[in-house]
């Protein structure tokens, strides 16, 4: 991996604050020409820096008003097991992130539905059905203190 100048490592701070980025505004801030803004950014995207862009949604202006945090174990860190469960969690469409966890838990689940009857259908008709688990504990999302996608580098 080739290390990154200044002006690319600004150029991706900038894009991943706001990826509608008006070049005019990008050239000032880098000192650079707008030919050199797009050639850095398709590098960065060619050698894997940018992976996608997105647009954030409010879940409350879509009707998704309940966000959980799941934590569940496994019967057994089997390759097979791990490999099934995380294989079915990744079509979940309710599940917003997920991680694979050291320590107490094997899995960290984030969750967003309607409400507490969604989520109830959620554990029930989707996440209860994967086999060989033998743990889950939920918690509630009260509010939000932080949410961000921006890395610090």
């Amino acid at each position: 991996m080739e290390e990154l100048n200044k002006q690319e490592i600004e150029l991706l701070r900038i894009l991943q604050k706001n990826s509608r980025f008006d070049i005019t505004d990008l050239t000032e801030k880098l000192n650079m020409s707008r030919t050199s803004v797009y050639e850095r950014i398709k590098k960065l995207e060619n050698e894997g820096y940018i992976s996608n862009y997105v647009a954030l949604i409010n879940p409350k202006k879509v009707g998704l008003n309940f966000t959980v945090i799941i934590n569940v174990s496994l019967i057994s860190q089997r390759l097979e097991f791990v490999e099934e469960f995380s294989k079915q969690v990744g079509e979940l469409e309710e599940v917003v992130e997920g991680y694979v966890t050291g320590g107490i838990f094997d899995y960290v689940l984030k969750v967003v539905v309607k409400d507490p009857e969604a989520f109830n259908d959620f554990i029930v008709k989707k996440l209860s059905i994967i086999p060989n688990i033998s743990k889950v504990q939920s918690s509630f999302v009260m509010s939000y203190i932080k949410q961000s996608t921006a890395l610090h580098f």
